[in-house]
């Protein structure tokens, strides 16, 4: 475009040129001359329509191409178990042993059916038909092994014997499921009857967003010239720039009919300041210290038990304002977010999570802002405890993420005599995210706790000869997040009046302890020997429930500001308090 509007101012020159020697010329020369400026008109003409779409690229579609290409590099997955997974792959599985876990018919949980034993009679090395089996054939198990067939026999009968012991055969597959480690249901369906009720739908993290926006537009009352009433921006007193400041301390704002509006002021009254003859210490004229908690357990911990948990915290202090003296101001905000989750497989307890995020934000310069974190997961330092001070406003935005996988050998018996012997543990992912801000007259904070862990187990040596064990699980310990989000902050304030703002919101889409998994014991023919099925399975259930899967808002606040009347008093009585 440069090389268009040079040549553009080059040929308006020339045809400048052109018209002047064009008054001076007679005859043929001047025909001639005048065809040539034509041409040239023509030319500057074009040059000009390219020069005018060169300068609409590059006025309207260069900066929406680059506002794209920055809308595609910033652009925030929505998903925030997408998030977690990405955010955990960037390092290697954390793994880990827990002592093992032995199980026997003893333990008050373990109930197993019990029968009248069998008489044991052997199978012989036929097949269903009655014809005879070579004893050296060789034949191949399901976990590898190459065996003969008269190996398989020995082994087969073996199990055929101790299941006869316990009124069981393998002629008879019959039901499955022989034995339970069994959770008390008041530990579950009980547990679930006094789980935290919802008050609303849970907010998707867009609707969260704007509900917790740092501003809010404020109808201004009174006359008009158009006849409609303007709006001003109400937002962190601190985020002004000099000039916004000056325009928001011509007006004061109340509350009317519940909505807050802005009224203009011709003159302001002079800052009050009721000092006694004898000074005591300035007296607050506003506090506000709230936490939010609650807690989602189910389970019992000698079995199958997952908890999780969040709170958020707002606490806020507002001292009188004085224009003249605006570094010293007293106020103060802190808000904070934490989250526990916990479980236990067999007796076994696991620290899922333990998370915490606080930011503290001083008005008085001369004192330091903070911002205190700690992220641990099992048993992992994530982000160790630590706090850190800012002389000036700060923002922070961090994604914590891990992937996990925890267990322990097990010994578990499927019927007396015969013990399942492998693994179970936990695997997934586990991780914290938290956005805030801290300035001289906000903090705020955004967090978010996200767990996505399953129990599994696998198989480990043979039960009983050709009697292999194995384990089927579809069990979620604990998928789920929390919404953690809190502000406290003063949006206005001058001689007159101060206006605080303090908003909140927890929700939860949690799901637990939902599935079931069961340890097994199973044979299977290779040879032609008259099993009733071509497999025999029996099964220990571990632990089954339909589990707690809900979603929903614990509480949430809403932003409307309040105003204060900005008078220092010095007693101990406070002018304004709010519950």
């Amino acid at each position: 475009m440069p090389r268009v509007a040079m040549n553009f101012g080059l040929n308006i020159m020339i045809l400048n040129q052109l018209e002047s020697l064009y008054m001076g010329i007679e005859g043929k020369n001047k025909i001639i001359l005048k065809i040539k400026v034509m041409i040239l008109k023509t030319k500057l003409k074009r040059n000009l329509i390219c020069l005018i779409i060169g300068l609409f690229v590059t006025v309207y579609v260069s900066p929406l191409q680059a506002q794209i290409v920055r809308d595609h590099r910033t652009k925030k997955t929505s998903d925030p178990f997408t998030r977690l997974k990405t955010e955990a792959k960037k390092t290697a599985v954390q793994k880990s042993k827990m002592t093992s876990v032995q199980i026997t018919v003893n333990n008050p949980n373990w109930k197993g059916t019990s029968k009248t034993k069998i008489e044991f009679v052997p199978f012989k090395l036929e097949d269903k038909n009655g014809n005879p089996i070579p004893p050296n054939k060789r034949v191949s198990l399901k976990d590898g092994r190459v065996i003969t067939a008269q190996q398989y026999l020995n082994e087969t009968n073996a199990l055929e014997k101790k299941l006869n012991s316990q009124g069981y055969s393998l002629r008879n597959n019959g039901e499955k499921v022989v034995s339970r480690t069994v959770t008390n249901k008041k530990f579950l369906d009980g547990r679930r009857a006094l789980a935290p009720k919802s008050i609303g739908a849970f907010k998707k993290e867009a609707e969260v967003k704007k509900f917790m926006s740092l501003e809010q537009r404020v109808k201004v009352v009174g006359a008009s010239p158009n006849g409609r009433s303007p709006m001003i921006m109400l937002k962190p007193y601190s985020s002004y720039t000099q000039r916004e400041r000056e325009k928001i301390n011509m007006y004061n704002f109340s509350k009317r009919a519940g909505t807050v509006i802005a009224q203009k002021t011709t003159k302001q009254r002079p800052f009050k300041d009721l000092r006694p003859k004898k000074i005591g210490n300035l007296s607050k004229l506003y506090e506000f210290n709230k936490t939010n908690s609650k807690n989602w357990g189910f389970g019992n911990p000698d079995t199958f038990q997952a908890s999780l948990e969040g709170s958020i915290t707002r606490f806020v202090k507002i001292y009188p304002f004085d224009p003249q003296n605006t570094d010293n101001n007293k106020s103060e905000f802190k808000v904070k977010a934490t989250s526990k989750a916990t479980g236990s497989l067999l007796g076994k307890s696991i620290d899922v999570l333990n998370a915490s995020c606080q930011f503290y934000a001083p008005s008085n310069v001369s004192k330091k802002m903070s911002a205190t974190i700690s992220v641990k997961a099992l048993e992992m330092n994530l982000f160790p405890p630590k706090s850190t001070t800012f002389s000036q406003q700060e923002s922070f935005s961090k994604t914590y993420g891990r992937s996990f996988d925890k267990s322990f050998p097990l010994q578990v018996p499927i019927l007396p005599g015969i013990d399942f012997v492998g693994l179970i543990g936990v695997k997934g992912e586990v991780g914290f995210e938290y956005e805030a801000k801290i300035e001289r007259t906000v903090a705020s904070v955004h967090a978010k706790p996200l767990i996505d862990l399953k129990v599994y187990g696998e198989g480990g040596l043979n039960l009983i000869g050709v009697f292999e064990g194995g384990v089927e699980a579809e069990l979620t310990f604990i998928k789920g997040e929390l919404d953690l989000n809190a502000f406290a902050g003063i949006f206005s304030q001058n001689s007159e009046n101060i206006v605080v703002g303090i908003n909140h919101y927890f929700g939860y889409d949690i799901e637990i302890l939902s599935g079931s998994i069961s340890a097994y014991g199973e044979a299977c023919s290779p040879i032609d020997i008259p099993f009733i099925d071509d497999c025999y399975r029996k099964e220990h259930e571990l632990f089954e429930w339909s589990g707690f899967m809900d979603s929903g808002t614990i509480t949430e606040g809403g932003f409307e500001p309040f105003t204060l009347k900005n008078i220092a008093r010095y007693d101990e009585t406070p002018v304004f308090t709010q519950d």
